[in-house]
């Protein structure tokens, strides 16, 4: 049995992407978040007027799956393949609490909201005469209630002391718990078309509270991620340590190495805005990507008969090397001088979620 993190994954928004593609923009890019079930979403893009498109239906609410001993139920870093270290186990299962809150509610949130300002002005508010009011927004998880209520509870009483993570996870858990029921009601508001009724007043006394929701889940869903991220780094490196120390720099070693170096450069993947991708910083990791890629194939190759009895090292590897490939389409453009573009990237952290699958099929049994 293996017991690590569980990963967060994410995707660029989709209007994002459409913003800097003209074809293809029929996909979304960056946030969870997040392996099996935070899903990618398309929001809904502001179209040019006269050319109303088809409204988009909310994609339906994504099934949790148990937990099992093999296949973690989560998503934008993997688990190692190891087992960490004793004194670690507490701050782990923290950090795991919070990993599954923001899995089963950052991405949705993050969609509702563009889906809701994709129609209305975030200052001013709706006037219910907009052309495509009908979008409403998009309801959100209910179980995730309960999922961030518990992962907020864990960390005042179970984990170590995380005071930045703990008070970031009970204002998201609050903020959570406050936008269900206004997402819901808001929705069932545009869909039956209540305006037509009430002369728009609901909808302007709805809005304010819920772009406060909004946003303070947001905000405090920034200050968590960015904790967790590094205490995650903190931890990934003591991992690493302890199997050098305990096993030497064997399959695990390699495989959780390459792990670390894939995280670092998936870190300078602005999570929203493209603009904020720093080219300096994604070379620097990359270069520190394919030092690790190569390392690691040089002793699989060399070492066969204990990569043979790896469980699942070959669906690991082909992801990996599909992974570091368009990192490198992506370095390569870079060191070209073009400009990073929604469409690269979205193939950068569309590997690296496949590759965060595979990580945590990972099984090393050795004789």
């Amino acid at each position: 049995m293996k017991t690590g993190f569980l990963s967060i994954r994410g995707a660029l928004p989709a209007f994002l992407a459409c913003s800097l593609i003209f074809s293809g923009c029929d996909g979304s890019f960056l946030r969870s978040k997040i392996e099996e079930f935070s899903g990618k979403k398309q929001a809904a893009p502001v179209p040019p007027d006269g050319v109303p498109p088809p409204p988009v239906p909310p994609p339906p609410p994504v099934p949790v799956p148990p937990p099992t001993e093999t296949q973690p139920t989560v998503p934008g870093v993997p688990s190692p393949p190891a087992a960490p270290a004793t004194d670690d186990a507490s701050l782990i299962n923290e950090i795991n609490a919070y990993v599954k809150c923001l899995n089963r509610t950052a991405s949705r949130t993050a969609d509702s909201r563009r889906r809701y300002l994709s129609w209305v002005n975030e200052q001013s508010g709706p006037t219910c005469k907009e052309t495509y009011i009908s979008y409403g927004l998009y309801t959100l998880y209910e179980d995730g209630v309960k999922t961030c209520n518990d992962a907020a509870d864990s960390g005042k009483t179970t984990g170590p002391s995380l005071p930045k993570a703990e008070q970031a996870a009970g204002e998201l858990a609050a903020a959570y718990a406050e936008l269900v029921p206004l997402a819901q009601k808001a929705e069932d508001y545009y869909q039956q078309q209540d305006y037509k009724d009430d002369g728009c007043a609901k909808a302007k006394e709805m809005h304010p509270k819920l772009m406060s929701a909004f946003n303070r889940f947001l905000d405090a869903e920034r200050r968590l991620s960015a904790e967790v991220d590094a205490i995650k780094a903190d931890v990934e490196l003591k991992e690493l340590a302890r199997l050098e120390q305990q096993q030497g720099k064997r399959l695990p070693y390699y495989t959780q190495s390459f792990m670390i170096a894939s995280r670092r450069l998936m870190r300078t993947v602005p999570k929203e805005n493209l603009a904020e991708f720093q080219s300096a910083a994604y070379l620097a990791a990359y270069d520190g990507l394919q030092k690790e890629y190569d390392a690691m194939l040089a002793y699989a190759e060399a070492n066969a008969p204990e990569t043979s009895k790896t469980f699942w090292y070959s669906g690991f590897e082909s992801s990996a090397k599909n992974f570091f490939t368009q990192a490198k389409f992506l370095k390569r453009d870079l060191a070209e001088g073009k400009k990073a573009n929604a469409r690269g990237m979205n193939e950068v952290v569309d590997s690296y979620n496949r590759l965060v699958g595979d990580a945590n099929n990972l099984r090393f049994d050795f004789p």
